[in-house]
């Protein structure tokens, strides 16, 4: 898809809606590193969106949560609707049509992935990624277990909390830790390996190459020494 197509794209999408860049791509531009990803979100309908990108001629597929990925030349985009945003979906969060910015901000996993700008006004929240930087903890916005028990991205998750730690040293919080504790116990459980599953998941992120063997399990004997629990059953 050529840039001059997907600012036609966007200039229709701004006729009936709005668009809020998610997470990296912004948090990037803001630490002056370049980035090839951009999250989207949108509050027009998931038919619209669907609608829209055919009209554009433009070369898509569904991503594996149901958004839509777009090639733009050298950048990957992805494009959900807040109808189709898992969270919002199962109204694990609520979402204030007069603070949209702040409802999208909130619906964010991480603290440090919660960076939202609207495209059309550019109106922004850095609230959440400034409390993580300053506090040098990770930490999970939502404390509702049922949000965090039904995020799709359990591995993913761990992950990504290993890969942040370790990048920009931080610290995990309490909500964090708890969620961590009880997702290996349920890797133990499922897969009686989690070590095993992680590094089989991390090798279908290539931004997680950079974690290995002994990152893992430094984070399993470290939820260990602060659970002080020995329910994890794991061989070594």
């Amino acid at each position: 898809m050529k840039a001059e197509s997907f600012m036609d794209f966007f200039f229709e999408l701004f006729i009936s809606g709005s668009a809020y860049i998610v997470g990296g791509y912004f948090r990037d531009y803001l630490l002056n590193k370049d980035s090839r990803d951009i999250d989207i979100i949108t509050d027009i309908s998931n038919d619209l969106l669907l609608s829209l990108i055919k009209n554009s001629n433009a070369t898509y597929s569904i991503n594996r949560y149901g958004g839509m990925k777009i090639s733009l030349q050298s950048t990957e985009i992805d494009i959900w609707t807040i109808d189709n945003n898992w969270a919002f979906k199962n109204n694990l969060v609520t979402l204030n049509d007069n603070d949209k910015l702040n409802s999208i901000a909130k619906g964010c996993f991480y603290n440090f992935d919660s960076l939202v700008i609207n495209l059309h006004t550019f109106n922004y929240n850095l609230r959440y990624f400034n409390e993580c930087m300053s506090n040098k903890e990770l930490n999970i916005l939502q404390e509702n277990s049922v949000y965090k028990n039904l995020n799709p991205s359990i591995e993913a998750n761990i992950l990504r909390a290993i890969y942040l730690a370790k990048k920009y040293d931080l610290d995990f919080s309490l909500n964090t830790i708890n969620y961590l504790f009880s997702k290996i116990g349920y890797i133990d459980d499922k897969y009686e390996d989690p070590l095993e599953r992680l590094l089989t998941i991390r090798d279908q992120y290539p931004k997680y190459t950079s974690i290995n063997e002994n990152d893992i399990l430094n984070l399993l004997f470290k939820l260990r020494e602060k659970q002080n629990s020995n329910q994890l059953r794991i061989d070594f």
